[in-house]
């Protein structure tokens, strides 16, 4: 009867394995977290959407973690970040989180007396969504993290087909003293309601502190010594004047390649 009982529960334990979701996040590893990772990214740009805001989608990064103090482990992370207007993070966060799906159970809570907020919300798979800043940034950063797992393979994760750069991106690397045959590099997140988003890079001229190129009656939404950002049309174009020569980044709203 012992024997016949082992048997049973081995057997159990083999199928719940390979069948049963995970109940803690070190059940998965971090690249398998990889794919439910882009997908919070991707529905967090598309909630960052909703508003007046300038937007950029940066990449994957992964990190080393400890799981105990004698087993390493590895964390993954990708970020949204949101150029708002002086005065505007709060009303940014808020509709970001109104924009999240109900299942995020996302919120922004004053903290500290009211001079920081910060916005959480639970994507699901034990990925994390947060937001910390100021009343007076107007920079933004809107992270997803997949806490610490056990280390995984991660190069296999891309993001989906982005299609052709769009025209924004040759128009203001050009305009700003590069050449349109200048290298693009992609990064991309699919869409909650279909298509994708995708932020496109490409190295224009020499850097400056100050905005130029920017179409005529467009609003510059930030503008600082690190740079400028500026909406046109569903087009976010954002200006790093950060090192010798600037970069620039054009972030397409979903859509279908």
């Amino acid at each position: 009867m012992v024997a016949g009982w082992v048997v049973v529960l081995a057997g159990v334990s083999w199928w719940s394995v390979r069948n049963d979701p995970a109940t803690v996040p070190e059940q998965r590893d971090v690249g398998q977290a990889m794919a439910p990772l882009r997908k919070a990214a991707g529905t967090l740009l598309a909630a960052a959407e909703s508003g007046p805001w300038v937007i950029r989608l940066g990449a994957p990064h992964v990190e080393t973690c400890w799981l105990t103090p004698v087993r390493d482990g590895r964390r993954a992370g990708q970020d949204v970040f949101l150029y708002v207007p002086q005065g505007r993070a709060e009303a940014a966060l808020d509709q970001v989180a109104a924009a999240l799906p109900g299942d995020y159970r996302a919120g922004v809570v004053p903290t500290k007396a009211g001079t920081r907020l910060a916005l959480y919300a639970d994507a699901g798979d034990f990925i994390a969504v947060e937001a910390h800043a100021e009343p007076a940034d107007q920079v933004l950063t809107l992270s997803a993290d997949t806490g610490c797992r056990p280390p995984g393979a991660t190069t296999a994760a891309t993001g989906p087909a982005a299609g052709p750069a769009p025209a924004t991106l040759t128009e203001t690397v050009v305009a700003l003293g590069g050449t349109a045959a200048a290298e693009v590099s992609v990064e991309s997140a699919g869409c909650p309601e279909g298509g994708v988003a995708a932020t496109y890079r490409a190295t224009a001229g020499a850097s400056g502190d100050r905005p130029v190129g920017v179409p005529a009656g467009t609003t510059v939404v930030w503008s600082s010594a690190g740079g400028w950002a500026y909406r046109k049309g569903s087009e976010s174009v954002v200006v790093d004047a950060n090192g010798e020569r600037l970069q620039v980044a054009v972030t397409t709203a979903c859509r279908v390649s």
